[in-house]
C-alpha cells in the first residue's frame, strides 16, 4: 500500500493526534509500561557485557517494529473495511433479499 494514500495520511492523524491521549488514561497500557520498566532494572542490573545488551536491545527493537507493522496493518485493514462497508451494497452470502 502507498504510504502517501489517503489511508495512510487518516492513520497518522488519528494515531499521532489521538491515540496518544488515549494510551495516556489506559490502564492497561500504563500497567505494561511498569511491567516494562521492571524488567529494563533488572536487565541493568545483571551488568552484562555491552555486546549482550547491544544483541538483546537489538532483538527487542526488532520485536516491537514488527508489532507497531501488524498493528498499522491491522488498523489500515480496519479502516478499508469500514469505508467498503459504507460505500458499497452489503451481499450476505445465503441471505434471503427482502421484497417490497
Amino acid at each position: 500500500m502507498d504510504n502517501d494514500s489517503v489511508l495512510y495520511i487518516l492513520m497518522d492523524m488519528r494515531v499521532n493526534g489521538v491515540l496518544d491521549r488515549i494510551l495516556e488514561r489506559d490502564t492497561e497500557y500504563q500497567e505494561i509500561i511498569q511491567k516494562s520498566s521492571e524488567y529494563s532494572e533488572k536487565l541493568d542490573a545483571m551488568h552484562l557485557p555491552p555486546e549482550v545488551m547491544d544483541l538483546i536491545d537489538h532483538y527487542v527493537s526488532e520485536q516491537n517494529a514488527l508489532g507497531a507493522r501488524y498493528g498499522a496493518l491491522a488498523y489500515l485493514l480496519g479502516f478499508s473495511d469500514c469505508v467498503e462497508l459504507m460505500t458499497k451494497p452489503l451481499h450476505l452470502t445465503g441471505a434471503q433479499k427482502k421484497t417490497s
